[in-house]
């Protein structure tokens, strides 16, 4: 017989915000700030969004960027 699902279990919501401003980003093909107007980068490796400006590596997988 299968478990059944409790009824507090949330899905994890995951937000992506501007670390300048701290508004949610509007993620499209490229993320961006309306209120900065700044644009972040994806990882061509795993597709996480990296919000540090100097980053060399992501953080989410660990390879280099390009």
């Amino acid at each position: 017989m299968p478990a059944k699902p409790k009824k507090n279990d949330k899905p994890l919501i995951c937000r992506c915000v501007c670390p300048y401003c701290d508004v949610e980003l509007v993620v499209e093909e490229a993320p961006f700030c309306q209120v900065c107007k700044l644009t972040f980068i994806r990882c061509a490796s795993c597709g996480a969004v990296i919000l540090e400006e100097k980053a060399t590596k992501c953080g989410s997988c660990g390879k280099p960027l390009s």
